[in-house]
């Protein structure tokens, strides 16, 4: 593994983008079908501009960060390395900021790391508005206010003269949760009442009273004295060296709105330096949910024949008086992670781990923990904990292509071995896969008028895996019963369209082209299929129709993917190869059975094209082909076809996919 590197901000940003963004946020705005008028467009729903609106801005101390209108994350992880930054949310706004900030900080100094205001300011506000579109009272009544006198007591004893002060409302967490910076040890502040998790920061000092009742002159004490526990990065079995640790506390109040706005607060450390973030001892909370989440990322010597990492996380209900200091090994579970480089083994791949409590995951919520920098061509042996209620999402960026890959949700199993080859063949189109752990996007459904699409252009052959490449172009076009119902530029990721009520056959066509490296310069991906919008499966609530209202159900696509024998710079020698060709259906949908398949092979870029003996059945195929001496030097391109007993159908050309050494 490489040691870090800087990373340039707009693609960095992407990573933070894209994680945020996931499964939350869909609003679909209604396009014209008058009879006699031009096709309608493909509408970006408010993900896909979460994925792809950012801004860049510079906080006190000169780090930066990118802004979506989901959130913020540091432009360069590896430029803050041997800090300690503090992320909290209040408002709907989020702030960023080192962690010693919170001592010495006013409320006026704090203003200078809340994210979302300078984004607004730099950006537009519109863009990067709070999420919260409607006051609390609408939701949940009327309430009534109340007087809370706080004391805050320092690590010396005093009254403190300097931290911060973040009440979270364990009632009405989606609309209640603010914080205020403290000075001379006591604050006197009027909120909802109710119980309320209560949190108080000093530096890496952070004294927690998960439940607390507040009425009319309440009164509580926090005191940092009692934060005495460090949670310190455990040993590992195998000699490492610890790249970054996290500590993030969550307070949900059950609801799935609440489950969604959870997360109160992350200390991210990255370097070599401990995490040094002390805590106090808690009891398990009795209302609502309450998550404290301890991570850590572990690297093997440079010099070890075959690179490995530790990915480590626990998690606890309630805060102990102890943590664990070492890692047993039939604890772990074991991932075999390799990187293809299909533009040659030379630059960096992000590698992200986004660990989060199964209950928030399947809210929406995603929490970025952990950063590794790999080079393209390597095998990392990676030893996963396997703490129970954690979902675990892995994310590679390639800085090369551009691309960012986001890999199938997981709650690893103690003595399990599972192996993942990071853009294995060529690029195609790939969807999420429900694993049940988290919430995701639905590939392709549609409500009784409108359709939603969720579709990355750039996944791999690994199910589940779906790619979404920055750089790329494209055109979309959907047609219902032989007429052009739409038409668009770009990706599906992210693109909603209305569609008549009833029944029909649709024809959708996805051209994407890219622009990094010589193999795979494009894909064209036709899907056949026919639908009665709104009509079939109901989906599960983690897989929502985000935006849409009335029933919702999947659409009957296929996917395909393609998987051959060659290397990890996607080379191929003259001679004897096989193909692997694997059909899946969109997930939920009422699709038949896949009933048979197409090969086809070209060496000369697409100009002429061999049918190949398909064998197998039941969306598992294979073929044989032969590349001959005459191709070296060129490329092996595909042509596929599959279908279903319904006539659904999916039409795939991926040119120039392998290079013939």
């Amino acid at each position: 593994m490489k040691r870090p590197i800087r990373l340039t901000g707009h693609r960095t940003s992407r990573v933070a983008a894209l994680g945020l963004a996931a499964a939350c946020g869909l609003f679909v705005v209604p396009a014209s079908h008058a009879e006699g008028t031009p096709p309608a467009s493909f509408v970006r729903t408010s993900a896909a501009r979460a994925a792809s609106a950012s801004c860049q801005v510079t906080l006190p101390g000169g780090l930066k960060a990118t802004v979506t209108p989901d959130g913020a994350r540091l432009t360069d992880p590896a430029a803050a390395t041997g800090q300690t930054v503090l992320s909290f949310r209040s408002g709907g706004h989020q702030y960023l900021m080192p962690a010693s900030a919170t001592a010495r900080s006013a409320t006026k100094g704090l203003a200078g790391y809340d994210t979302t205001a300078l984004a607004q300011r730099a950006c537009g506000a519109d863009a990067f508005a709070p999420p919260t579109a409607q006051p609390s009272s609408a939701r949940h009544g009327s309430y009534t206010m109340g007087r809370l006198t706080a004391h805050l007591i320092d690590t010396d004893g005093k009254p403190t003269n300097g931290g911060t002060l973040l009440l979270v409302s364990a009632d009405r967490t989606a609309d209640t949760n603010t914080f205020f910076a403290a000075y001379r040890g006591t604050l006197k502040v009027s909120v909802p009442t109710g119980r309320y998790e209560a949190v108080y920061v000093q530096d890496r000092h952070v004294t927690i009273a998960p439940e607390v009742t507040i009425g009319d002159g309440t009164s509580i004490t926090l005191d940092a004295r009692t934060s005495t526990h460090e949670i310190k990065a455990p040993s590992t079995p195998r000699p490492t060296t610890l790249a970054d640790s996290e500590f993030a506390l969550y307070r949900g109040d059950g609801t799935p709105d609440g489950d969604a706005d959870s997360l109160v607060l992350q200390f991210l450390s990255l370097g070599s330096d401990p995490l040094g973030v002390t805590v106090n001892t808690t009891a398990p909370v009795k209302h609502g949910r309450f998550a404290a989440v301890a991570t850590a990322d572990l690297e093997g010597p440079a010099d070890a024949p075959r690179p490995y990492v530790y990915h480590v996380a626990d998690s606890y209900d309630h805060l102990p008086s102890s943590y664990p200091t070492t890692i047993d090994p039939k604890s772990l579970s074991t991932v075999t992670q390799t990187f293809s480089a299909p533009t040659g083994p030379t630059g960096t791949d992000l590698l992200v781990q986004n660990v989060t409590p199964v209950w928030a995951a399947t809210a929406g919520v995603r929490s970025a923990t952990g950063f590794d920098y790999v080079t393209p061509g390597t095998t990392l042996t990676d030893y996963v904990s396997t703490s129970a209620g954690l979902d675990w999402r892995t994310q590679v960026q390639d800085e090369q292509t551009s691309l960012l890959l986001t890999g199938k949700d997981t709650v690893p199993r103690a003595g399990s071995h599972t192996s993942v080859t990071w853009e294995a063949d060529a690029p195609r189109p790939g969807v999420q896969v429900d694993t049940g752990s988290s919430a995701v996007y639905c590939g392709a459904c549609a409500n009784a008028d409108t359709m939603v699409f969720g579709i990355g252009e750039d996944g791999d052959s690994t199910p589940g895996t779906m790619g979404v490449g920055f750089d790329d172009s494209g055109t979309i076009t959907l047609t219902r019963n032989g007429t052009v119902q739409a038409t668009g530029t770009g990706s599906l990721f992210g693109t909603a369209v209305d569609v008549p009520a009833g029944r029909a056959t649709y024809r959708l066509r996805q051209q994407t082209t890219r622009v990094h490296g010589d193999l795979s310069p494009s894909t064209d991906t036709t899907w056949t299929f026919t639908a009665d919008p709104g009509k079939g499966r109901a989906l599960p609530s983690r897989v929502p129709c985000t935006g849409l209202t009335g029933p919702c159900a999947a659409l009957p696509l296929l996917f395909a993917s393609t998987s051959t024998d060659a290397d990890l710079q996607h080379r191929l020698a003259t001679g004897r190869h096989s193909v692997a060709l694997d059909v899946t259906r969109e997930q939920y949908s009422s699709s038949a059975p896949v009933t048979g398949a197409t090969l086809q092979v070209s060496y000369d870029g697409g100009t002429t094209w061999q049918g190949l003996h398909v064998t197998g059945a039941h969306g598992a195929y294979r073929a044989a082909y032969t590349v001959p001496a005459s191709a070296s030097g060129g490329t092996v391109s595909f042509k596929l076809s599959a279908w279903d007993g319904q006539g659904n159908r999916i039409d795939q050309v991926l040119p120039r996919a392998y290079q013939v050494r």
